[in-house]
């Protein structure tokens, strides 16, 4: 009997922009105002404890980042949360320039107004979320809370009870997206950070390939000595399995049954060592990630791949670019980026405070247009003269003067302390920062 595994519920996995992956698979859209945030911990409460936190919750949050939620109630494309309940349940109006894209749609309330639907459901933000990572205003703590900051520990955020009927709209749960995918038994998804998307999987964590040139000439030699030999691996299909939606089989020449998605021989890569390792790309140009979907950049980023470190972002002309965060005795650049996590709330507090005037002068504030809007991971801060700059994982964006040319990193691991006169007082970084603190510029991974 055939079997087949189907993730998640009726959601839809989103880029930016309604365009082709380079594989050619298609991808769809996230609407402008729609964006990501983790949930609890992971935001960045706790400061030192957040690195033993994984980022298995994610929600899709509203341009200010506040959790989405939809009701059970509700139907497609109508509301049954009216009058009082919409003092509690805020409706999520859409930004003037949005527009609907596959899975999100703009329907209009019985009182004219217009809210969002995410493949069909109304969504709503919370009255009492001030911070992003909250689920029902839970992250205030008034032991914690700082010079009127709020969300002082939202890893209680998690353990929220929401009333009969009422829902996150999780974007990522225990890990796994929550998108429909069907798949033969062994198949899933994974949000890989390298990849700046979700990508196809097998049942070890390894990211699929696809092929687009001839399957006969594929130089099919790996796992022998020939030094033809790639590293690029057939995906095998046993004998029993049958096609499964857009998964299908192709009979080899050598004897393989090959499966393949959307008609795209799939392999994995023998240089691909741990979950999120995304080398095969650079062996050929053959050969591409097998996305399920891609997440969007600005047109003025680009990410680069460096040995040492990974894979980060960079501006259109290659400059390398930057973001300041908390200093933590675990943060080290001979790890790779990735090692040093982001810490959303860190970076949204920290904004005012870790890169003043004179500090300008250096670092160069990554500029995004005048109308830029939030978007996936991508959000916009105010900068004192009233330009926009571009946010990631709501670090504020930077390029470091000390950087000549494309590619140098200069910039990477300096460090600021900040040593206190009294250490019974807390140094302010933005948040009360025990024992010696400050701050240091790392390279902006993805």
């Amino acid at each position: 009997m055939q079997k087949t595994a189907v993730l998640g519920a009726a959601a839809a996995l989103l880029a930016a922009l309604p365009v082709q992956a380079a594989d050619g698979f298609a991808v769809e859209a996230m609407p402008v105002g729609i964006t990501l945030q983790y949930l609890g911990a992971p935001q960045g409460y706790g400061m030192q404890r957040i690195s033993l936190y994984p980022r298995n919750e994610i929600t899709y949050s509203s341009d200010k980042g506040r959790t989405l939620y939809v009701f059970d109630k509700d139907g497609p494309q109508k509301s049954n949360c009216t009058d009082d309940c919409t003092k509690t349940w805020l409706p999520l109006t859409p930004l003037a320039s949005a527009k609907p894209t596959p899975g999100w749609t703009i329907f209009k309330r019985a009182d004219g107004t217009q809210q969002w639907a995410h493949n069909g459901k109304p969504v709503y933000s919370y009255v009492g979320d001030k911070d992003g990572g909250e689920i029902m205003g839970l992250g205030d703590d008034p032991e914690l809370d700082y010079k009127g900051s709020v969300g002082g520990n939202a890893g209680r955020a998690l353990t929220a009870k929401l009333p009969d009927g009422w829902r996150v709209e999780k974007f990522q749960s225990g890990g796994v997206p929550t998108a429909a995918f069907v798949a033969p038994r062994g198949f899933g998804l994974r949000e890989i950070t390298d990849a700046n998307g979700v990508v196809l999987v097998d049942e070890q964590g390894r990211v699929l390939y696809a092929y687009d040139g001839d399957l006969e000439k594929d130089g099919r030699a790996c796992g022998t000595a020939s030094s033809t030999c790639a590293g690029l691996t057939p995906v095998e299909a046993p004998r029993l399995e049958r096609s499964v939606g857009d998964w299908t089989i192709v009979d080899r020449r050598d004897g393989i049954r090959q499966w393949r998605y959307k008609n795209k021989p799939l392999y994995t890569y023998e240089g691909d060592r741990i979950t999120g390792d995304v080398h095969g790309e650079q062996v050929d140009k053959r050969w591409h990630l097998a996305m399920f979907a891609t997440y969007w950049l600005p047109s003025s980023v680009k990410f680069r791949e460096d040995p040492g470190r990974g894979r980060h972002l960079v501006t259109d002309k290659g400059m390398t670019l930057y973001r300041r965060d908390h200093k933590s005795f675990n943060n080290a650049s001979v790890q790779f980026a990735h090692d040093i996590p982001y810490r959303p709330r860190v970076g949204r507090l920290i904004r005012e405070v870790a890169c003043d005037e004179r500090c300008r002068d250096v670092w160069k504030p990554f500029l995004a247009p005048a109308n830029a809007q939030p978007r996936g991971y991508w959000g916009v801060h105010t900068l004192p003269d009233g330009s926009k700059q571009w946010t990631y994982k709501d670090y504020a964006l930077y390029t470091f003067t000390g950087d000549k040319k494309p590619g140098e990193m200069a910039g990477d691991s300096i460090y600021d302390h900040r040593i206190g006169d009294d250490p019974n007082v807390d140094n302010d970084l933005g948040f009360p920062a025990l024992y010696t603190a400050g701050f240091f510029w790392i390279f902006a991974s993805l």
